[in-house]
């Protein structure tokens, strides 16, 4: 029996009949498959379209090379080297100098124009070196404290070693006491200061102070704080002369190693201290500076101020207070020069970036720059002063006459929130309305008392102010550079559209008035004692009330309270419990120092704005 016969390319193939199935397998194995629809590719294959780009924050193209400038940010250059190559900057050290000619030279090396102006001089500078405390019996524990500014360290820094002996309180006690005063530390209660000679010899204190003095005590020892607190806080006074420089070394003690060393003198133990304290009086007149910067504008007799102050209190780096302000100020000095340069436009208004010193002992070098510059404050658009530590920037205070024009200023800034992510949050930015611009203790408020729209950052963020202002855990570790990049891209827009505003901002009602006085002391919303003249005495408020209401709202707390009685008229009505009694008495500032101003500028405004820019009228 023969097989089936196949035809390949013309030829007659005879295949076995076993190999027939297998034959077949193949070819058909071997066949093109029908066309068909292709399978879906699986979710992974698939190639995502590249999201577009978000449209710019701005038409501006220096807006838009501001934005991508800051993507390489350097504001944590300027930050390590003031706060940690060289320290703590306090006005009239020798360190303070040496960051004002690194500032000077920066500037100078972003193509701005930059110099030292001189603004006054201190008889008596002083340097800070190491300090060491420890008390050395009943136990060796060591102690954790600071020292003032311009005041003496021990006798060439060398540790001096004494009896630890409690303040006398009576003439038989400093009796007992004067056999072991020499090189004694003495020991003050919490609140208590160190004595000083008075004109009465009988005086106790006058008795104790020549006594220490003649004995030679070593120092004194006194509370940092209270007991649960553990900031120590650094400040000084520089108005000493150098023919009479202080010359008691006075130990400011963590509040519970102080009250554990008390208790331990009460309880009759035997305590000795040892501290080393290297301080330096530097004999004067010291030089004292700011730094300004500029980039010019088309309009050089208009300008707007970005800044910051360069000093610090020395217990500690001076990183947050106030190398981030500085930081910020020199980055958004850089990103502006760039920008620029990168559009190829100028400022309409000069920037200016003024680096203050002086700030710490009173605002000095800021107040100086307004006396010496009175013909130039007219043409003053704005003044930015960064001031409140590591926190975002997030918010400033306008009025409602500029608060349209600072609408316009802030509008990239809003956009960019759209799209920013900072430490894992959004950050947010605000413009609060305000009857007017307030005081700040920074260097806004030369400016503003000059009459100059000078604002103070508003900032946000999870950083604790508080517990580095001025303390000793004021160091570099405790900035966070996410905020430092976002606050200096937001200074540096905002700088850049005051100075291309249209007109300058309008200065109408920039002053703050006197606010509403009610004559009390209160704790919360109790009356604890009255003022001898005030509205409270006269509307017949007496110590004891409690203060529920106003104009049928119930106020919670203080500032509840002093709030509710700034808005609308003159006169309120207030609830008051007294005992179980409620009374209720009316409250009449008219005819009070400024009520009459106040009432014109918010008849006016009335007229101008809608309610919505008057919060305070609510």
């Amino acid at each position: 029996m023969t097989g089936p016969t196949w035809h390949a390319r013309g030829r007659m193939l005879r295949v076995a009949p076993r190999s027939f199935v297998l034959l077949v397998l193949v070819v058909l194995g071997c066949r093109t498959p029908e066309p068909g629809p292709a399978p879906a590719p699986a979710p992974e294959q698939l190639d995502e379209p590249e999201p577009p780009p978000p449209p710019p924050i701005s038409a501006d193209p220096t807006i838009v090379a501001l934005v991508e400038l800051a993507g390489e940010s350097e504001v944590d250059d300027p930050l390590r080297v003031l706060a940690v190559d060289i320290g703590p900057r306090l006005t009239g050290s020798s360190s303070l100098a040496q960051a004002e000619q690194w500032a000077l030279g920066e500037f100078r090396r972003w193509g701005l124009d930059a110099e030292l102006e001189r603004w006054g001089e201190f008889a008596v500078g002083f340097q800070r070196g190491p300090a060491k405390g420890a008390m050395i019996r009943p136990e060796r524990k060591e102690l954790e404290f600071g020292t003032w500014a311009w005041t003496p360290g021990t006798p060439g820094g060398s540790p001096l070693r004494g009896q630890a002996l409690r303040y006398p309180t009576s003439r038989a006690e400093l009796g007992d006491l004067e056999p072991r005063l020499r090189d004694a530390w003495i020991v003050l209660p919490q609140g208590l200061r160190p004595p000083r000679v008075g004109a009465d010899k009988r005086d106790l204190d006058t008795r104790i102070a020549r006594a220490f003095e003649r004995e030679g005590i070593a120092g004194f020892v006194l509370a940092a704080g209270d007991v649960d607190d553990p900031l120590i806080e650094f400040h000084g006074n520089h108005r000493v002369r150098w023919t009479a420089l202080p010359d008691q070394v006075e130990v400011r003690l963590r509040g519970d190693q102080h009250a554990e060393l008390i208790g331990l003198l009460d309880a009759g133990e035997f305590v000795q201290l040892e501290f080393a304290i290297a301080q330096e009086f530097i004999e004067g007149p010291i030089a004292l500076h700011n730094v300004i910067a500029e980039l010019p504008g088309e309009n050089p007799s208009e300008s707007v101020i970005v800044g910051g102050h360069l000093d610090s209190w020395d217990g500690a780096s001076g990183a947050v207070d106030n190398a981030t302000g500085v930081a910020v100020t020199m980055e958004a000095a850089r990103l502006l020069a760039l920008a620029s340069r990168a559009s190829g436009v100028r400022p309409a208004r000069s920037i200016r970036f003024m680096l203050w010193s002086g700030e710490e002992q009173g605002l000095l070098g800021s107040t100086a720059w307004v006396a010496a510059h009175p013909d130039e404050l007219a043409g003053i658009g704005a003044v930015l002063v960064h001031d409140g530590g590591t926190n975002y920037v997030s918010g400033l205070p306008v009025t409602p006459e500029m608060y349209a024009d600072m609408q316009q200023v802030f509008a990239p800034v809003r956009a960019l929130l759209d799209r920013t992510q900072v430490e894992g949050e959004t950050p947010s930015f605000q413009l609060d309305l305000a009857e007017a611009l307030p005081f700040e203790p920074s260097d806004s408020t030369p400016y503003l008392a000059a009459g100059v729209p000078a604002f103070f950052w508003a900032q946000s963020g999870k950083s604790d102010y508080e517990h580095y202002h001025h303390t000793q855990h004021d160091h570099a570790d405790a900035v966070i550079d996410a905020y430092q990049r976002h606050s200096a891209l937001v200074v540096a827009i905002a700088a850049w559209n005051l100075a291309m505003l249209a007109e300058p901002l309008d200065r109408s009602n920039l002053l703050p008035l006197q606010p509403r006085r009610l004559g009390v002391y209160l704790d919360g919303v109790v009356v604890t004692d009255l003022a001898d003249v005030g509205v409270a005495m006269t509307a017949g408020i007496v110590a004891g009330d409690r203060i529920v209401e106003v104009e049928g709202k119930l106020v919670a707390d203080d500032r509840e309270l002093v709030a509710a009685l700034q808005r609308g008229g003159p006169s309120k009505r207030v609830a008051i419990e007294r005992g179980a009694e409620r009374v209720e008495l009316e409250l009449d500032w008219t005819g009070q120092p400024d009520e009459a101003e106040r009432q014109r500028v918010r008849s006016e405004r009335a007229q101008k704005f809608p309610i919505e820019l008057r919060p305070w009228d609510e």
